[in-house]
C-alpha cells in the first residue's frame, strides 16, 4: 500500500445548532457535539484506510466554551498518526455567531479508529506520509498519545470493574 498524506483524507463539516440539538440553557448538548465529531472523524478514517472502521477511543475531549443555539459549528478533522491498523484523528471545533461572525475555538478531540474486515478483525492500512515539519511534530505527539492509550487499555483489561 502506498503511503498517503493527511490532506488526502481531511474533512470539514459545518452544522447550525438547532433547537433539538440544545439543552435547557439553549446551548449545544455535549453528546450531540460528540456525535458530530465522531461522524466527521470516521469519514477521515474511511478515506485514509478505504476500509470499514470502528471507533477505538475518544480522548482529550474538552468543552472549552458553550456553543449557542443558532451558532454555526465548523469541525475540521485530519489524520495525525497511524499504526499498522489504527489511525489517530484530530478534530478541532470552532463556533461562529451567525449574526456577528465572531468565532471561538470550542473543542479539540483525538479519536482512534481501527480498520476492520467484514468479520470485525483488524486489517492493515496505508502509512501516513510525512511531508512537513508540522506533520513530523503531529506524528511524534500522536505516537506519544498512542503509547499512553495502549497503556490505559492494558490497565483496563487487566483490572476491569466488578459487575
Amino acid at each position: 500500500m502506498e503511503a498517503k498524506s493527511w490532506k488526502d483524507s481531511s474533512a470539514i463539516m459545518q452544522r447550525v445548532v438547532l433547537p433539538p440539538d440544545t439543552n435547557v440553557f439553549n446551548n449545544l448538548y455535549g453528546g450531540r457535539l460528540m456525535e458530530w465529531i465522531d461522524n466527521i472523524a470516521s469519514i477521515v478514517a474511511f478515506k485514509h484506510s478505504r476500509r470499514n472502521v470502528v471507533t477505538g477511543s475518544i480522548d482529550s475531549l474538552y468543552f472549552l466554551t458553550p456553543i449557542s443555539i443558532g451558532d454555526i459549528v465548523t469541525i475540521e478533522s485530519r489524520i495525525n498518526y497511524v499504526t499498522k491498523e489504527t489511525m489517530e484523528v484530530e478534530s478541532d471545533v470552532v463556533s461562529e455567531d451567525h449574526i456577528t461572525g465572531d468565532k471561538k475555538f470550542t473543542t479539540r478531540a483525538f479519536l482512534t479508529y481501527v480498520a476492520v474486515d467484514n468479520s470485525g478483525k483488524p486489517v492493515p492500512i496505508p502509512e501516513l506520509r510525512i511531508d512537513t515539519e508540522e506533520d513530523r511534530i503531529r506524528w511524534e505527539e500522536g505516537a506519544k498519545r498512542s503509547e499512553y492509550r495502549k497503556s490505559q487499555l492494558r490497565e483496563i483489561r487487566k483490572h476491569p470493574p466488578k459487575i
